[in-house]
């Protein structure tokens, strides 16, 4: 790398969030309002494919999923996999009820529910929050 260019000021790096939604309107909806609120948004439909993103080289910042995925495995195994092997990467579980998801995430600042119908602008809101969080404490 040229050293005059790493003085440089770097634009800040867009968060990757990690979406994961098996209801492709739902996804739709939030991937792009997500991406105008500045993220850059990998969408996966079930565990598997969320597992695939996580496994690959770029790293996720943050996960949105919802509780309720096709498959066998859902938004709990999603979330138990991420506190055994990216603790520091923040999840928000969402699902149209609140079937214990919230006492799931416990107190955790990482990790956080919301009910559908959510609101977009508050998804963004708690995800910058627990992203600031991840940042603060490494």
């Amino acid at each position: 790398m040229n050293p005059v260019m790493s003085l440089r000021p770097q634009p800040p790096s867009k968060p990757t969030l990690l979406l994961v939604e098996d209801d492709f309107p739902i996804r739709w909806t939030a991937a792009e309002f997500l991406r105008a609120a500045g993220y850059t948004v990998v969408e996966a439909v079930d565990v598997d494919e969320a597992l695939t993103v996580l496994l690959a080289e770029k790293p996720i910042d943050a996960v949105f999923s919802d509780l309720h995925l096709p498959g066998d495995r859902g938004g709990e195994f999603l979330s138990a996999w991420l506190e055994k092997h990216r603790p520091h990467v923040p999840m928000l579980l969402t699902s149209g009820k609140n079937d214990g998801a919230a006492l799931m995430v416990g107190h955790n600042p990482l990790r956080r529910f919301v009910i559908k119908p959510y609101d977009l602008p508050e998804v963004a809101g708690l995800l910058q929050s627990m992203l600031g969080v991840a940042m603060s404490n490494p």
